[in-house]
């Protein structure tokens, strides 16, 4: 046998090493840019021009209160898109969704308060107490703050406003969610356009099944269960929305959060609450719906609530409060 047909398998695995450590230093060039990216639109945000929120509270002494102001209070809104796509776009909106996230940086907590659309409040001008998801139609952001400051006690400092269709694509951007779907769901409106059929056990959802999971309400529970499974999706994104998949997707699913989120939060604020999530994890989230119990009143359905609810449920969560006189 020659020099020529003696085989030389060192050769081959040299390539095979050069061929896996050109893969690598790709993945990591790809990894860099990312991060790159995202570091550049994170300074952007930070630094930009944020005109300073304003504290919203019941009471000035609230709203000055050192031990109440220690949390950060954010008020988060979901929009109700309306029944039809003939609505006009500036048309008042209801809330579909109203939630209370509150950090504590300093101790390391994460509480989440779902308020139930239906809630039975006293709304700033209005003669007559109405359902809670009317405050942001009948006032826009502002209103919809002082509705829930007054109603809880305790001070909001910013409010993050989230449409819908940020929502779905925000989710579709990350590869949609894993979760486990309790019971299955089915529901048709042909006048909105809506078909809802998502079927009982594990479920991989895309943007707009999650859509449709967290705005279903046509069961026994009703809005109820929708505030529940709405806790339960947000835990379950909060989860794996860091992992390193989505680390490379971090620049394009800022711009689509800009585009779609209108919030009074600067930057370095926000920076904080997505990083509350991802440090403290589930152990530390805590969440809850306001105590209440359902109630018809002039034939008119409510979540009705009480002074010693509403304080049972804020010490559930380690929220402090002042007290609670009336609803």
């Amino acid at each position: 046998m020659t020099n020529q047909e003696i085989p030389r398998p060192h050769k081959v695995k040299r390539r095979l090493r050069v061929g896996r450590l050109l893969g690598f230093i790709a993945v990591g060039f790809i990894i860099i840019a990312a991060c790159f990216a995202a570091g550049a639109f994170a300074y952007s945000a930070i630094f930009k021009k944020t005109p300073p929120a304003k504290t919203v509270a019941a009471t000035e002494e609230i709203s000055k209160d050192e031990t109440l102001n220690k949390r950060i209070n954010v008020l988060l809104l979901g929009i109700d898109d309306g029944d039809s796509e003939d609505i006009a776009l500036d048309t008042p909106k209801r809330t579909d969704a109203m939630i209370v996230v509150s950090f504590d940086p300093e101790n390391k907590d994460v509480a989440m308060l779902s308020l139930p659309r239906d809630t039975r409040v006293s709304i700033p001008g209005r003669r007559w107490p109405d359902k809670i998801n009317s405050a942001y139609a009948y006032g826009g952001v502002s209103m919809a703050k002082q509705t829930v400051a007054n109603l809880l006690q305790i001070p909001i400092h910013y409010y993050m406003l989230v449409n819908w269709q940020g929502f779905i694509e925000v989710v579709d951007m990350m590869g949609g969610v894993d979760m486990y779907v309790d019971h299955n769901m089915n529901y048709e409106d042909p006048y909105a356009n809506l078909k809802i059929h998502i079927k009982q056990g594990y479920q991989h959802l895309n943007g707009k099944q999650c859509g449709e999971y967290v705005r279903f309400r046509h069961d026994e529970l009703g809005d109820i269960g929708r505030v529940q499974r709405q806790q339960k999706f947000l835990k379950t994104l909060a989860s794996q929305f860091f992992t390193v998949s989505n680390l490379v997707k971090t620049p394009a699913l800022i711009q689509t959060m800009f585009k779609y989120v209108s919030t009074d939060m600067d930057g370095m604020t926000m920076l904080k609450a997505a990083n509350s999530f991802r440090i403290f994890g589930d152990s530390s989230l805590h969440s809850e719906m306001l105590f209440g119990d359902f109630k018809t009143i002039q034939e008119i359905s409510y979540w009705q609530t009480s002074p010693s609810q509403v304080t049972k449920t804020l010490d559930a969560l380690k929220i402090p409060h002042r007290k609670i006189e009336k609803i």
